[in-house]
């Protein structure tokens, strides 16, 4: 009823016939109101017996699953992922429909909360009419009071429907607020980006500067030479100082090492040295040549000073090269030292092995100073944001099939990864020069290794090189608790799905990328780069895209939440969902890379790992 109506008929034209038809008026649209929300309320039994059917049908699929198995079973396992797939695709649809219910429940109390509202000022404005009219037809002599009555209800009416409209324009108003404010903040995203832009274009202009300062650095190259010849040889007799220096430094380390070591062992030492006097000959002359000398008795040796010559020179020997247990073994100084200790042996086995890999990592950096040609092998080490780089160069002192329970980090991070358990440590395959993680049905055997220091991240940019066996779930890196996975899912041997998911135990999200079928085979050497954008990215969402080689197999938007991606293990400690098959190389960065800095990086390792592209 509009208040013009209102103020006509308060004005004396009220008529009992034109109250009576508005009384109907309103009780028509009270009817149609309840025909609304009756039809609403019919959606939402449709739409619950929907979601009755769709729970149904996934207790069917999973009674399907579990029951499911028999001597055929290899070949049902293809079928019941497939239906994995129907029952995420199902749980997907039903998470859908039930965001419309609630979206259509709300709607409805939004509505039923007026109709409420309307029928109780219906209600009280009925009985007072029902009231006055019951005066009206008992006397006609209080017409003048019952008018004075009938004003003050109408003048009620209207109080309340002012009021009603007062809240209407409050809720107006502060949408209107809100939609100021949200104009105001797109006006400084639009600036920011302008900034972005202008620092976009001062960047290039920088960057053609660069060039041109390069070019008449080239051009005045030769004027330099003689200069350099004077400087280098000043570097030269530095770093001869520095290595002489360093020698002292190493030998001083050592013996504090032995002295260390050795202390707890000395009581140990001391009686088998007296019972070991003859492998000293070992250390004189040839093992062919050796002859039983006759202990002596009251001898006491300096088991310090023994420790510190044989480490000393079993390190000369070896030189500045990497040797596997056997080759090193095979030194008289280093066998001599393993009788005597096998722990202490080993420590400086993997001690110098451990050196050789932080000089190649020196060299390169002096290289890359002197704007030598870098060495590519370590070329993840330029790029920033890195947090680990994890490659078959530290695996070349192993020998074939043995167990890793390390392998090590070349960042300036050593965030190495490690496993404990021997029958969860992955083998080394010299034929492929890979780590290769293997997982078996009854759980004895199952390869991962964690990090040392666990990694949070908002965005990132992930390099596996990977072949992976015929199995259907690879879960590559996952949390301690298994709630955000990095995982390829085989529906079958030629249809795979990529996904990330991430899980903060209040909000959950899941990204997929499902690329043509045949994308990422079995059983091939490939390389994967997953890259995610950090939530509050030019996209204003977390986008995920995932490459094969160079070659992009899709993005997903629907990483929509502020969730972090945390990283504790590669593999998973589980016999059905954990990873099988060989990894070559690994590339961890805390940043959504640039095209730029991908493609360079995707170059690199498929050069470095012979993968056929």
């Amino acid at each position: 009823m509009s208040l013009d109506i209102l103020k006509e008929r308060f004005n004396g034209k009220l008529t009992t016939i034109k109250y009576e038809q508005e009384i109907d008026y309103r009780e028509k649209t009270i009817k149609n109101l309840e025909e609304e929300t009756n039809n609403l309320s019919n959606q939402v039994v449709n739409l619950e017996n929907e979601k009755t059917n769709l729970l149904q049908e996934l207790n069917k699929a999973r009674n399907f699953e579990t029951g499911l198995f028999s001597t055929k079973q290899k070949e049902f396992e293809n079928k019941i992922n497939e239906r994995k797939y129907d029952i995420e695709e199902l749980e997907s649809e039903n998470y859908s429909l039930q965001e419309k219910i609630n979206k259509k429940n709300k709607r409805l109390e939004y509505k039923d909360e007026l109709i409420n509202n309307s029928n109780n000022i219906l209600k009280e404005t009925k009985s007072k009419i029902n009231y006055l009219n019951a005066k009206l037809q008992n006397s006609k002599n209080s017409k003048k009071e019952l008018k004075l009555e009938i004003r003050k209800t109408y003048k009620e009416y209207l109080f309340e429907i002012n009021n009603f409209e007062s809240q209407i324009k409050d809720k107006n108003q502060l949408i209107s607020e809100q939609k100021q404010i949200l104009k105001e903040k797109n006006k400084k995203i639009k600036q920011v980006t302008d900034i972005i832009k202008e620092l976009k274009t001062k960047n290039d202009k920088s960057n053609e500067v660069i060039n041109e300062l390069s070019d008449k650095l080239q051009q005045s190259e030769n004027s330099l030479i003689v200069e350099n010849g004077k400087f280098q040889k000043e570097i030269n007799s530095k770093e001869d100082t520095i290595s002489e220096l360093q020698s002292e430094v190493d030998i001083l380390s050592n013996k504090v090492f032995a002295l260390t070591e050795t202390t707890q062992d000395n009581s140990i030492l001391e009686k088998r040295l007296q019972e070991a006097e003859q492998f000293q000959n070992i250390v004189k002359n040839n093992k062919n040549n050796y002859q039983v000398v006759p202990q002596m008795k009251s001898k006491i040796l300096n088991t310090d000073n023994l420790i510190f010559k044989l480490k000393e020179i079993s390190k000369q020997k070896q030189g500045p090269k990497p040797l596997n247990w056997q080759q090193w073994i095979e030194i008289p100084e280093s066998n001599y030292l393993n009788e005597l200790n096998h722990n202490i042996a080993l420590k400086l086995f993997n001690e110098n092995n451990s050196l050789f890999l932080e000089d190649e990592r020196k060299k390169y950096d002096k290289h890359s100073t002197m704007n030598f040609a870098p060495d590519l092998r370590l070329l993840p080490l330029t790029v920033s944001g890195l947090q680990g780089y994890y490659s078959s160069i530290s695996l070349s002192t192993l020998s074939n099939e043995d167990n890793v329970s390390q392998w090590d980090d070349l960042s300036v991070n050593k965030n190495h990864l490690t496993q404990g358990t021997a029958n969860n440590q992955p083998e080394y395959n010299a034929s492929k020069n890979s780590l290769q993680f293997k997982r078996n049905s009854g759980g004895t055997e199952i390869d991962h290794m964690d990090f040392t220091t666990g990694l949070t991240l908002s965005e990132f940019t992930l390099f596996f090189v990977v072949d992976f066996t015929d199995e259907n779930r690879q879960v590559l890196l996952k949390d301690t608790a298994g709630n955000d996975l990095i995982e390829v899912l085989y529906i079958n041997a030629s249809r795979a799905r990529l996904l990330v998911t991430g899980n903060d135990g209040t909000n959950s999200v899941s990204t997929s990328v499902s690329p043509a079928d045949g994308s990422v085979p079995q059983n091939t050497k490939l390389l994967l780069t997953c890259r995610k954008k950090a939530h509050n990215s030019d996209d204003g969402f977390g986008q995920v895209e995932w490459f094969i080689n160079k070659t992009s197999l899709g993005t997903s938007d629907d990483y929509d939440e502020n969730i972090l991606q945390t990283i504790n293990e590669l593999g998973f400690a589980n016999s059905s969902t954990g990873f099988e098959g060989n990894i070559y190389e690994m590339g961890i960065y805390g940043e959504a890379l640039d095209g730029g800095r991908i493609g360079k990086l995707q170059d690199y390792f498929i050069d470095r790992t012979g993968i056929s592209v």
